[in-house]
């Protein structure tokens, strides 16, 4: 019999797996192509279709012709050294494997390679005709910053508007917010309930929740909300039991201090887990930070908006802001969730967060906390692959004493 954190699982890695070239999570309505994250929110209460074209290339280099894919990307002449996800991403458009929208959001990103992609977007010759508008992010975190990206969302929802000629109904946009909410808390209470030592369930299932919240046909429905609360529910047992995960004798918790790719928690984390009792308790897209959305009025909907924008959305936490403010958070996440360890792939295509290698590294030894740079990419296992990255994490573990 299937246990119940197998079946959020698999309920999780189906919805998943109907992201493709097609606009993700289709509905009726206009379909709105974008090279980011458009707060999910905003199409789905305006009743259209969005599409992520970053998360389009990302998850094609999960496919089993990814790596024909990703020589055909190179082959475009897009940079050498730009992210694996984001060549697939530029591949697909130059190669007209895109369905045309009907209108096209972009924004600046703290990503080099998403900048570019939203670049091709809006320079796309066959596309010349389709309406566009670009957000421009402040590099900062401050009360005016959030305010100004706050008026590039709402710019951004006129422009809509102007473009299909039907008025957002904010009535349904609050909604939608409201449930949005109680799904963040949701993830949130699971983050809180991984800091027990075992840690009781796979912390995978934060990364799980937050893409099956943000990029999947059930996106703030009723449906995630059910799965969420089953989660919260199931893990609360088990710290109250003092179990760990099922099967997994827990020796050693790390920080991956990236995303999670296309292939490390199944043929990386997976393996850890079973093999060394060494668990990821922490990525990119599983530290929840997102505060609630506030419904006091218009402006405060779309300033606090703003401010996920620029500090909360995972990625965007993580390599927009300074050195300091990256540094910081790591303290932060190893002094909560009790890591033993940080792991820095040093994904090749993350060129902002390797520019930081060197201060990550004098920290954690000022700090007394061992910590492994690997080097690889995430995206692509050609360029190391995951036995090479276990045999480089086990010998790691295995020198500093962990295991």
């Amino acid at each position: 019999m299937i246990d119940l954190f197998s079946q959020l699982k698999l309920q999780a890695g189906k919805s998943l797996g109907t992201l493709c070239l097609d606009p993700q999570n289709a509905s009726p309505g206009p379909f709105v192509l974008g090279n980011g994250d458009f707060f999910i929110e905003i199409p789905v209460a305006y009743g259209c279709s969005y599409s992520d074209l970053t998360l389009t290339g990302a998850n094609g280099t999960a496919l089993p012709d990814a790596s024909e894919l990703i020589d055909k990307a190179i082959e475009t002449g897009v940079e050498s050294r730009m992210c694996t996800a984001l060549k697939v991403a530029c591949y697909y458009l130059e190669a007209g494997l895109v369905r045309k929208p009907d209108l096209i959001i972009t924004s600046s990103s703290c990503c080099d390679a998403m900048d570019t992609l939203g670049n091709l977007l809006n320079g796309y010759k066959p596309w010349a005709n389709v309406p566009k508008f670009r957000m421009d992010a402040p590099h900062s975190f401050d009360d005016e910053s959030y305010r100004y990206m706050g008026k590039q969302l709402r710019n951004a929802v006129t422009f809509m508007e102007d473009v299909v000629g039907r008025k957002m109904e904010w009535d349904r946009l609050r909604e939608v917010c409201v449930l949005s909410n109680k799904q963040d808390q949701l993830l949130l209470e699971f983050q809180e309930l991984k800091k027990a030592v075992p840690c009781p369930a796979n912390p995978d299932f934060s990364r799980l929740g937050f893409a099956y919240d943000r990029w999947t046909g059930e996106r703030v429905s009723p449906q995630l909300t059910d799965w969420l609360e089953q989660l919260v529910s199931a893990t609360e047992e088990r710290v109250k039991a003092g179990l760990g995960i099922e099967g997994i004798h827990e020796k050693v918790r790390f920080l991956w201090q990236d995303l999670a790719g296309s292939w490390p928690p199944g043929l990386l984390w997976g393996r850890l887990q079973q093999e060394l009792g060494a668990i990821a308790i922490m990525d990119y897209m599983s530290y929840g930070t997102l505060t609630p959305i506030d419904l006091s009025s218009e402006e405060a909907l779309f300033t606090s908006l703003g401010k996920r924008f620029l500090l909360e959305d995972p990625m965007n936490r993580q390599a927009l802001h300074t050195t300091d403010f990256f540094c910081n958070d790591i303290l932060q996440i190893v002094n909560d969730f009790k890591c033993d360890a940080v792991i820095m792939p040093a994904h090749i295509g993350h060129r902002d967060t390797n520019s930081r290698l060197k201060v990550v590294r004098e920290m954690c030894r000022e700090k007394g906390i061992p910590c492994l740079v690997i080097g690889m990419d995430i995206w692509d296992k050609r360029y190391m692959t995951p036995d090479t990255a276990f045999d480089r994490i086990k010998t790691f573990f295995e020198t500093t004493g962990l295991i």
